[in-house]
């Protein structure tokens, strides 16, 4: 594939420095590769640094299987008070498992308590009152809250310092580039940091159908997928599961929701371009 049809659905993961927001990133990015849309699959504050996956062009339509990837964070709350790590670590457990969160003032979304889920929560180090600590997560739950709900169960306070998201689902940190050394990158060169969507989708273990080449045109000028299109149906895919349609060759040809292995197998929902 050639570089500039690449760049059109492909994947960039940038390591996002201090200071500006994830929409200035997401300029910034569209503005070195020449790319007219491009998109982001989760805000990071201004202050926060570390991981974004950024979608480009075509590959922005994989937004809906891509937004919702559970986050790794390493992060550096201040306590306002002296507490022991042993006891910090007790306090830390409640917040393992299903919890329950009303975002800050400053979001972005309305401030109605939701459900989110924190897998694990460790603390690395402490160092006076500053407490070092990873924690991995659903996607929207908000550090900086978690960090301000445990300082409200220990008594004393605490508050975030310090952010830096370490992995987006498979995504990892060390893949990431700088925007300076993509700015200084030459194009023959880039290959080396886009992702073929394909490739993404992949990764997060899409639940994939390949249909017949034959039926490739209907389903692109928006057919459903019948029974007789397809070839090949994956193993434990449910009702309302996304899916990703992909011709003979690997190609992605449409993101679907799943209705059944009999008569109309999906509901074609976002088109790629060839």
């Amino acid at each position: 594939m050639m570089t500039g049809k690449l760049i059109e659905k492909s994947v960039i993961l940038v390591d996002k420095p201090k200071g500006p927001t994830s929409f200035d990133i997401v300029e910034r990015v569209s503005g070195i590769l020449g790319v007219k849309k491009a998109g982001h699959s989760g805000t990071l504050d201004p202050n926060a640094t570390g991981l974004m996956l950024i979608a480009l062009g075509e590959a922005r339509k994989a937004m809906p299987v891509l937004f919702g990837l559970d986050k790794e964070y390493t992060g550096t709350m201040k306590l306002h008070g002296d507490v022991d790590a042993q006891k910090l670590e007790k306090a830390m457990k409640p917040f393992i498992g299903e919890i329950t969160q009303t975002p800050p003032v400053r979001s972005a979304v309305a401030r109605r308590p939701r459900k989110r889920k924190v897998f694990e929560w460790a603390l690395l180090e402490t160092s006076e009152r500053d407490v070092e600590f990873r924690v991995l997560c659903q996607a929207g739950t908000y550090i900086r809250k978690l960090a301000h709900d445990l300082g409200l169960k220990i008594g004393c306070g605490a508050h975030l310092t310090e952010l830096r998201r370490m992995k987006i689902g498979p995504f990892l940190i060390e893949k990431s580039i700088t925007l300076p050394d993509l700015e200084g990158m030459p194009k023959n060169s880039l290959r080396r940091v886009l992702m073929p969507l394909e490739k993404a989708l992949e990764m997060i273990k899409l639940p994939r159908i390949t249909i017949k080449d034959e039926h490739e045109k209907k389903i692109r000028n928006g057919s459903p997928i019948r029974r007789d299109f397809v070839r090949e149906i994956p193993e434990g895919i449910k009702e309302g599961d996304y899916c990703g349609v992909f011709d003979e060759k690997g190609g992605i040809v449409c993101l679907g929701k799943f209705i059944s292995k009999t008569g109309t197998v999906a509901k074609t929902e976002r088109v790629f371009l060839t």
